[in-house]
């Protein structure tokens, strides 16, 4: 089976990344790592290609996921592929997760006020809200 894993840029996506490790070790999966990007991130990463004049060899998805997943090397023991999707978030990530038939969904959270919750919304509630499937949830280092 697999093991999804929501990365970002953020430093929590190592510890995320090291507990899923642990979680494929145990149970003999496989890893998939994914990275979502909002439209609007999206737009502005292709407008700096363009305007750079940079011709690479991938989608704007991959290049934005394999940047999430630069330095993960370093916790990782098992091998893992790694997805980028462009859209919402927490939307992409359950349905990434259903379209693998995931064993997990390994994501990371922060604590937020309950009017930041309101105001901006949180992509680990969401997955937590919209998916049949067991999720782990790392905490944010203090």
């Amino acid at each position: 089976m697999v093991i999804v894993v929501a990365i970002s840029d953020s430093e929590q996506s190592r510890a995320v990344a090291a507990r899923a490790d642990e979680l494929a070790r145990a149970f003999d999966d496989e890893l998939a790592l994914i990275h979502v990007i909002e439209e609007t991130e999206y737009t502005r990463i292709v407008e700096k290609q363009s305007t750079a004049r940079e011709t690479g060899t991938g989608s704007v998805e991959d290049t934005a996921a394999a940047q999430a997943a630069e330095g993960l090397d370093e916790v990782m023991s098992v091998d893992y592929d790694v997805i980028g999707r462009v859209g919402n978030p927490g939307k992409k990530v359950v349905e990434y997760a259903a379209e693998v038939d995931a064993r997990y969904l390994v994501i990371g959270g922060r604590a937020r006020s309950p009017v930041g919750k309101a105001l901006f919304g949180s992509v680990a509630q969401s997955i937590l809200l919209n998916t049949e499937r067991p999720v782990v949830a790392v905490p944010a280092a203090e």
